[in-house]
């Protein structure tokens, strides 16, 4: 399976006209699990109250406001429902391109004279549309006239950045004691995080209200190499990268989740401020969004700040379209054979339903049966084999059409074949009898402790909340250990049996082009679907 001038005194917000009505704030208490709870664990469900308060803004703003007065600190998210599955041919890593800009400043953080840096970056914009052209005629990046514009952009860029105050936002964040400053963009979210001291939370209603309203996309071009040159470090270069990525969109057949998150190479090269802006205007917009504040905060006091603060902020002028196209059913094996430097691997992933499906429970208890040390796989293939030196298997909780990964490392000069019959039998197994009654009880007892892990900071409760939120009501959180709870082991062969089907699945098959032992190891785990 988150006003002030740039030192931190306060300005005023703006005129009373830009409020908006808060609705009757609903105060709702969800169970969740602390630290101090783990030692009782083994019971099959578990609770502590926590208030949360939730509410929405007239202009659709959610609100999710948890207080804890045993702390002197405040984590605070700002979640976009957006990510590169509302992207497509042309528009790839839009997302991820606005995540780097975001940092760039708004109208009054970052800029000495907003006018005349906006008058440069008009110039820039024409400068680049006449590049643009000569490259899309079929001139080559080396063309003295393609050069001669670049050479133009850069000698503008640095009058503009005369203007400049770099890394505004992050100076005033990190001056007010603001720690875990961090952004990421995913599929069909982006994560704008901060947390504050408990007398500087108006701080973030003051810069993301701003960066909201008001962003400006300076030095975008400079920022479009960067962005290109993390793509070639990530991916182009990075034989994991260029794996994971043609496996992926080799999985998703006609759903966007195939589209990488930080954009093909050739649509980030012809990124253009208008196309950005375009992007902005339709989702990064209130109705598109949700804050979460845990720590010590009154949620009524809260409440009016972020109307005060996010009130006056209009609706995106045209509704968002959700994303229509759902997975076709698999016809057959597909299977990707790969040869590079890099440790071998196998991937297998199968297609399960997207969230609200009951039977995502029943796998997560799957994906725990064959992960972990004391899983089967590991037993399998590390520990009674010798085959491999990692083994597992996730369950993805997606908002549309989900996966289930199954994995393997490959030790030495194992065959990748004795490996793949291995992981096919003991999915086979678990199809043909249900786990016995001691494993269903360490299955559930290491969910369990997993979902506390994630409980055990304020840090981790916001991301958990704001994530749920963002699949479907942070009311599910509630919910989830007691959906765990609720699988017994009849449960699991027919759920392996329907969506682990032989036949059925992407295979990756990853192999050392040189000597095993000299092939370079990677250390942790590979996430194509999330950039910083």
């Amino acid at each position: 399976m988150v006003p002030f001038t740039r030192d931190g005194n306060r300005k005023p917000c703006g005129p009373p006209s830009c409020i908006l009505a808060l609705m009757t704030t609903r105060k709702i208490f969800l169970s969740v699990i602390a630290f101090a709870s783990l030692p009782a664990m083994a019971a099959e469900t578990f609770d502590i109250n926590v208030p949360v308060h939730y509410d929405t803004l007239g202009n659709g703003l959610r609100m999710i406001v948890v207080p804890d007065t045993n702390v002197a600190v405040v984590s605070c998210r700002l979640y976009y429902f957006v990510g590169s599955m509302y992207e497509g041919p042309g528009t790839s890593g839009l997302s991820h391109m606005f995540e780097h800009m975001m940092f760039k400043g708004t109208k009054h953080l970052g800029t000495t004279d907003y006018r005349k840096e906006r008058r440069i970056m008009e110039q820039i914009d024409s400068v680049a549309a006449r590049m643009r052209e000569l490259l899309d005629a079929g001139a080559s990046e080396s063309d003295p006239a393609v050069q001669a514009h670049r050479d133009s952009i850069f000698s503008l860029l640095a009058k503009q950045r005369t203007y400049i105050r770099k890394d505004a936002i992050w100076e005033t964040y990190l001056n007010n004691g603001g720690t875990h400053l961090n952004a990421w963009t995913a599929d069909d979210m982006t994560a704008y995080i901060v947390t504050l001291p408990m007398n500087k939370v108006e701080l973030f209603y003051w810069i993301e209200s701003d960066r909201m309203k008001n962003p400006v996309l300076r030095e975008f071009y400079s920022e479009r190499d960067v962005v290109t040159e993390e793509r070639r470090m990530r991916y182009d270069n990075r034989p994991l990268g260029r794996y994971f990525e043609r496996l992926w969109a080799l999985f998703y057949v006609a759903h966007p989740y195939r589209i990488p998150t930080i954009g093909w190479m050739s649509d980030i090269r012809a990124y253009t401020r208008e196309k950005l802006h375009d992007h902005v205007r339709r989702f990064y917009t209130p109705d598109n969004a949700v804050i979460v504040l845990v720590g010590n905060i009154e949620p009524a006091g809260a409440m009016r700040d972020i109307k005060r603060y996010f009130g006056g902020i209009p609706r995106a002028a045209t509704p968002k379209k959700e994303v229509v196209t759902r997975e076709p059913a698999p016809i057959g094996e597909t299977r990707l054979m790969v040869r590079d430097d890099a440790q071998g691997r196998i991937d297998m992933f199968f297609h399960t339903p997207g969230y609200g499906h009951r039977d995502l429970y029943a796998l997560d208890v799957v994906e725990n049966v064959l992960s972990g040390r004391s899983g089967r796989l590991y037993r399998r293939l590390v520990t009674e084999e010798d085959l491999c030196t990692e083994a597992g298997a996730s369950n993805a909780f997606r908002l549309h059409d989900g996966y289930f990964h199954v994995w393997a490392k490959l030790k030495g000069e194992s065959d990748p074949a004795a490996v793949e019959a291995i992981m096919h039998e003991e999915i086979a197994a678990l199809a043909a009898r249900p786990p016995r009654k001691h494993e269903m009880e360490r299955v559930k007892n290491s969910i369990r402790m997993s979902f506390a892990s994630r409980l055990t900071s304020l840090e981790g409760i916001s991301d958990q909340l704001a994530w749920f939120e963002r699949l479907g009501s942070y009311r599910d959180m509630l919910q989830y250990p007691a959906e765990i709870a609720s699988v017994n082991a009849p449960d699991v062969p027919p759920v392996v049996a329907a969506y682990l089907k032989p036949g059925h699945q992407t295979i990756g098959v990853l192999e050392p082009a040189q000597a095993a032992s000299a092939a370079p190891r990677e250390a942790g785990a590979f996430n194509p679907h999330r950039e910083h």
